[in-house]
């Protein structure tokens, strides 16, 4: 674990998504926004081609969830606000 913050975290990872993440996803027509961090779960948004998309998945748990975790080892897990089930509640 690093010493940073929970807002440090937070603009960590919204960088690395601005950033690393963005460009791949937009490059095949798809998007992501960030939309939080709790309880070391980080909830984004796919928007674009990547909505609905059958490969969208495996593009949050393949690529996006497993470069977050790589980089910082407070992420246990990434979602999709719009996958979300009703139990799993708001973020």
């Amino acid at each position: 674990m690093t010493d940073m913050t929970q807002e440090e975290l937070e603009n960590v990872i919204q960088n690395i998504i601005q950033i690393r993440i963005r460009p791949v996803l937009q490059a095949h027509g798809g998007d992501i926004a960030y939309k939080a961090f709790k309880d070391g779960v980080v909830y984004v948004e796919l928007q674009g081609a990547c909505q609905g998309c059958p490969g969208a998945i495996e593009t949050l748990k393949g690529n996006v969830e497993h470069f977050l975790k790589l980089l910082l080892p407070e992420i246990k897990e990434v979602r999709d606000v719009n996958m979300m089930t009703t139990e799993e509640g708001e973020c």
